[in-house]
């Protein structure tokens, strides 16, 4: 018998958390291509004997045949509807422990690990391993499922990624480019907007120890948003098609109170380097900071009417300071 454990963990191949470890007693290696017999004989005994505490693993499965394989095996079980037979794909397993045909025993005892090779019964496996002895039992036969993993790798490596990464990247450059346009706001200004919020019905809430419950607004309630919130840092919103405002931009942020601003952009006319290059990457990189696509819900949350503008937090409200771009230079 092989102290199984003891060979692997040595050989650094098996971790002393293995899951399969910390959670059974036995782990039964097994294939289709074993006879039937054996098979039902094996998850019978299982069943009877302590059901959760076994693991039947398979190698692999023909690809888009994994339902075939499962279905076949659960013909097998005494009761097909029962789930207390546990079988897993799991080619991990079968490469740390060597496993080159089927059916293989690993048996816990005292926390060690003893391997039985060859067709015997749960029962004797159990008694070969507490000898702790080498033991062939009965008849071996060839795994007949792939090594998934090994299918897995080979098709990765033949398959041809760079249209798909062109089709993710171009999606990405669609998902992050401006959806709506503002005007550019052709003098100084400084406005006020309120952010507010109005219940469209009762809200209630669980009272304490979820006995009753208590009303947290009443239908038509106004609440202040800014009473019960803040705005953590300005924010500075322009059109990334106009170079006037890219430019007021950065002038802006070489000053000390905008330093930690967030950037947000409109313009859906905006061009780009590369379709497959989001506007706001190639802005990130010239700005050397995040750059955003402002949404309209989210400009209309903040009140806003043109750009560029900055908005700050001032009491309950938010201030917004339009700038002309024409006249501010950099």
């Amino acid at each position: 018998m092989n102290d199984v454990k003891n060979k692997f963990m040595q050989e650094g191949r098996v971790s002393s958390k293995d899951p399969g470890e910390m959670d059974f007693e036995m782990q039964v290696f097994i294939s289709e291509g074993m006879p039937e017999g054996v098979l039902r004989q094996l998850f019978k005994q299982a069943l009877d004997d302590k059901p959760g505490k076994i693991r039947f693993v398979v190698r692999g499965f023909e690809p888009q045949k994994l339902g075939k394989l499962l279905n076949k095996f659960r013909k097998l079980l005494p009761d097909p509807y029962n789930d207390d037979v546990v079988v897993e794909v799991d080619p991990n397993a079968f490469r740390t422990y060597n496993i080159t045909t089927v059916p293989v025993y690993l048996v816990k005892d005292n926390n060690k690990w003893y391997q039985i090779n060859g067709t015997a019964s749960l029962e004797t496996a159990r008694e070969y391993a507490k000898k702790k002895g080498a033991y062939n039992a009965g008849e071996s036969y060839a795994i007949k499922e792939p090594d998934i993993l090994s299918v897995i790798e080979a098709r990765a490596q033949n398959f041809e990624w760079q249209p798909v990464l062109d089709r993710a990247r171009s999606r990405i450059a669609a998902n992050l480019k401006p959806g709506f346009d503002l005007p550019t706001t052709n003098r100084d200004i400084t406005a006020y907007f309120e952010p507010t919020f109005t219940a469209p019905h009762d809200i209630t809430s669980p009272g304490p120890n979820g006995a009753g419950e208590i009303t947290l607004a009443r239908a038509g309630q106004t609440f202040r948003l800014l009473e019960y919130t803040r705005l953590q840092v300005p924010v500075i919103v322009f059109d990334a098609s106009d170079e006037r405002q890219i430019r007021l931009v950065q002038s802006w942020l070489r000053k000390p109170e905008f330093a930690s601003a967030d950037l947000f952009i409109v313009g859906t006319d905006v061009q780009v380097k590369s379709p497959r290059m989001p506007v706001t990457s190639e802005l990130s990189r010239k700005l050397k900071r995040p750059v955003f696509p402002m949404m309209q819900r989210l400009s209309e949350r903040f009140g806003l009417e043109a750009v560029p503008a900055i908005v700050e937090q001032e009491g309950v409200r938010l201030r917004l300071r339009y700038f002309d771009p024409q006249t501010n230079k950099e």
